[in-house]
Order: C-alpha cells, then structure tokens, then sequence
C-alpha cells in the first residue's frame, strides 16, 4: 500500500520504518520547519528499527522509499495517509491536506486529541464535504518509541490495544476493511469522542509534569523512572482520571481508568496508578521535561484536558480537579489555555451535535 506518514518524530519515525520493513511503499514526509530529522533520515536513506523480539516488531534498517519536505505531494498521491505528529502540530498539515488530499483517501489521525473533528472544521473552512473523505483516529500511538540516535528510533514497547473510530462512526466498516492490511490489531471504538477522551496521557503527563516542576527547572532534563511519580501525586493524577471518566459517561463513551489502561497496553500489575506506574519496565529511564514549554503540557492541556472541561460544562458540572491543573498550566506557561484559540468551535466539538442537540458522531 502508498502511505503517507507525516511527521518525523518518535512516531513518525516509528510508524514508518515498521511499515516499510512490512513491505508498504512509505513516502515519509514534514513541513519544512520540522525539518531536521527530514534531513538526518535523508543522509541515510531510511531508519534503524531497534526492538527486543518479543514484541513481535522487525527490527533492521528500513530504507524509506521516499522522505522529504513535500508534504502536499505525499498527500496527493497516498491512499493512507497518517498523521503522527503533537497535536499542536497538526493544524498547520490539515491545511495541507484540505488542498491536496484526493477524494477517498484514509486519514487516521494518531493520537487523535480530537483531531478527527478539528480536521473536519479545517475541510468545512476551505469549502470541502468532510464526506469526500474517511477521517479517522486513534485513541494513542501504537508504539512507545524513542529516537535513540541519528536515524535510529527504538521500540520500547507495543500497545497491546489500540483503539480506532472513523467520523462518522457508521463509516468505521469501511476504514476497518481499508486499513486491515495495515493496522490488523486494531479495536473498534464506539465513535471519536471515545478515541480522544480514552487517551490517558492527557491526565498522566500534565499532572506529573506540573507537580515536578520545581526539580525539573533546578534538575532537568534528568534520567528519571515512572515520571518520578509518588503514592501522594499519584492521587491527583486518579483525581484527574476520575473527572475524564464522568465525561465519558455523560456523552455514553465506554471507559477504562488510567491504571487499567496501562495494564492492557503493556501487562503490567498494580492497583494504584502509583502502582502500575512504578513498576512499569516501558517507563523505565526516561528523560525528564526540561520546564513546562513541552508537549506534556502544551499538547495534552490544550488538546487533553481543555476539550474535557468544555465537554464537563456542556454536561453541567464541574471538574475541579481537571480545572486546577488546566488554571495552572495557563500560569506557568503564561498561555490562555481557556482563550479563543481553544475554545469549543477552534477544538471541533460543535461538530459533536445536531441542530436539535442531538449527538452527530
């Protein structure tokens, strides 16, 4: 299969060197001022895959058909086309794609953050029916992968369970049908909302970063363990997790807490996130946020936490505890997270209802 993977980080680098070492043409592809590891992987024709056997990953080099900055080519001539990139990223490729990506092409947008919706105000922006598409997303990245090296990208672990919707969701036949010889694993979720607010991320790693903080501006960036998480933040972080479960279960979104996500992606134990975390061999020597200008808050707040407060208040009640760390986020990072610019058209969720209140998913 043609596959345009765009975006040139961990993910990206992950998900294109699995797919080509799997036999599928790869056009791996950034916008110019993502370019740096464009540059690297193009000196050396492709990318090293290293993982343990066990994960049932091929390992080797993988040499990239094609890698390079002209993103609105690989779009236009893809027939999948992912987006593995931070959410932050993301808006500036969704123009890219409103103008080059052909009629019935897949995106699957990986990790979706609501992406799927946002995605879909961009086509509406620029006078294109959403439909001419099949626009889809995951609830998080197959893979906790690392950039290890120059062209080398290492496999810490496979998630035994990754979930995937289309929008709508009555189109997920389709995707499933589509994207089979590609991502055979994945597990049908009920519509988008269920993709994006199942991503536990968003909870674990602002509240871990922001309650860190003090070590992380007089230590980092430092080798670290579990997000150096203790039994007391431990808590916040299932407070969090609690709130986000309540605003699955106001919009009908089946739901798994945080601690039993992580058991499912990767087999580990515990009863506490605490628990789980503390003893979880993928989170083993990790290197800290060096301050809170990092993707644990400028992606997971703004495209995690923010869209489940707005959805909490759409519902009519309050999360305290999401609150908190959002309000704190936008002081230390002297950013609006609660402004215009994330606001519940800018995020897509007025897509989620009919005109008569009614669910549009």
């Amino acid at each position: 299969m043609k596959i345009a993977v765009l975006g040139s980080g961990n993910s990206g680098q992950a998900l294109a060197g699995t797919l080509t070492l799997s036999g599928h043409e790869v056009h791996l592809a950034a916008v110019p001022e993502h370019a740096t590891q464009i540059r690297i992987l193009q000196s050396l024709g492709g990318v090293w895959v290293e993982a343990d056997d066990s994960l049932g990953v091929m390992s080797g080099f993988a040499k990239i058909a094609r890698i390079d900055t002209e993103v609105g080519e690989a779009v236009s001539e893809s027939e999948l086309i992912i987006l593995a990139l931070p959410a932050y990223a993301q808006d500036a490729y969704f123009e890219t794609l409103a103008e080059y990506a052909q009629p019935n092409a897949v995106v699957l947008i990986q990790p979706g953050k609501f992406g799927a919706l946002r995605f879909a105000q961009t086509l509406r922006k620029h006078q294109r029916d959403p439909s001419e598409l099949l626009i889809a997303e995951t609830s998080t990245s197959p893979y906790a992968a690392k950039i290890s090296g120059l062209g080398c990208i290492w496999i810490r672990g496979v998630k035994k369970e990754t979930l995937m919707a289309s929008w709508p969701a009555q189109r997920f036949d389709e995707l499933r049908e589509r994207t089979h010889p590609v991502f055979p694993s994945y597990v049908r979720a009920k519509n988008v909302l269920m993709t994006s607010i199942s991503d536990g991320a968003s909870v674990l790693h602002p509240v871990t970063t922001l309650m860190n903080l003090s070590r992380l501006e007089t230590m980092g960036p430092y080798r670290t363990h579990g997000y150096d998480l203790t039994p007391q933040v431990g808590r916040m972080v299932e407070a969090v997790d609690q709130e986000r479960c309540r605003v699955a279960a106001a919009f009908d979104v089946p739901f798994t807490i945080l601690q039993d996500q992580l058991k499912n992606f990767y087999g580990l134990e515990g009863e506490t996130v605490y628990e789980v975390v503390s003893h979880s061999h993928v989170h083993r020597d990790q290197i800290t946020p060096r301050n809170a200008d990092h993707r644990y808050i400028t992606e997971d707040v703004p495209y995690g936490l923010v869209p489940i407060l707005r959805l909490a208040r759409m519902s009519g009640f309050e999360v305290p505890a999401t609150q908190a760390i959002v309000t704190m986020a936008s002081i230390v990072n002297e950013t609006d997270y609660e402004g215009d610019r994330y606001s519940s058209e800018a995020l897509g969720l007025n897509l989620i209802f009919h005109d008569d209140g009614s669910l549009s998913l």
